[in-house]
């Protein structure tokens, strides 16, 4: 049975050697309490508020931050799940999350949906993934990766599911304007999914906006099983059981009754 902790941390903006100290005092709490698995939020490398100064900041991957992240996961003997931005392909910039453990880099997600509106500014900067979705099977579980805005379309969860995740992690920098809706998606997509889903978020001022924390494991009849602090730093640890999610689906079969031609009319109802 994993046990995996949520480290909800305020980033320091356009530093990543002071993230990644942070990062590794967490690692290193969390090694002392025998955690598995640490969740870090989105770009937590770097921070969230970068504006032009994502362009510089972001580097390959592998890189040298997730060698250093790679370092820290085998000298803690933990798996790490982080964001940064990524330079892809003809110098593209992704929003991405790393999954890297003892052994090396696990899996990459890269954030599909970039919210672009008020005080949102991420189509400026990245390039939304437009190809498909992985399921990372490690030692401490089936792991499927979401960022922030991509909680709010159900279809990512549930390709996540069907793929075989047991957890979906979730790395968010959501303000306070925002608390409301992550609260609930976060427990509908846990029900409707029958699955674990861990949500990570920062927290702190920047900008004059605040950003509230609130980190919160649902289990996979969206049973809340832990939550962190509100407008603080926290680390909270939870034992996860994978057998709950098989318990789950045999009290609400949800996903026994996915029917393929709801899928269908819901591409025809897009393409009409």
């Amino acid at each position: 049975m994993p046990k995996i902790a949520l480290a909800q941390i305020k980033n320091i903006p356009a530093s990543k050697k002071r993230n990644i100290e942070k990062i590794e005092k967490t690692l290193l709490e969390a090694a002392k309490k025998e955690c598995d698995l640490v969740i870090f939020p989105e770009l937590s490398v770097t921070g969230y508020v970068l504006k032009d100064l994502v362009y510089s900041l972001a580097e390959e991957i592998p890189g040298p931050s997730t060698e250093k992240l790679q370092n820290l996961a085998n000298d803690y003997g933990v798996y790490i799940i982080a964001g940064l931005p990524e330079r892809g392909e003809r110098h593209l910039i992704y929003n991405s999350a790393v999954l890297i453990g003892p052994e090396g880099l696990l899996g990459i997600y890269r954030k599909k949906h970039l919210p672009t509106y008020g005080l949102f500014e991420e189509g400026r900067y990245f390039t939304p993934w437009m190809k498909d979705i992985e399921v990372f099977e490690t030692p401490v579980g089936k792991i499927g990766i979401l960022i922030c805005f991509d909680l709010f379309f159900p279809e990512l969860a549930r390709i996540l599911t069907i793929k075989g995740a047991e957890i979906i992690a979730v790395l968010s920098a959501a303000p306070d304007i925002s608390r409301q809706f992550f609260e609930t998606f976060v427990h509908a997509r846990a029900l409707e999914n029958t699955v674990f889903v861990a949500y990570v978020n920062m927290v702190g001022f920047y900008d004059g906006v605040g950003f509230f924390g609130g980190s919160h494991l649902r289990g996979p009849l969206g049973q809340l099983i832990s939550h962190a602090k509100l407008y603080e730093e926290d680390l909270v640890i939870a034992d996860v059981d994978y057998d709950a999610v098989i318990r789950a689906r045999t009290i609400r079969p949800i996903l026994k009754d996915l029917r393929i031609d709801d899928i269908k009319y819901l591409y025809h109802a897009l393409t009409e």
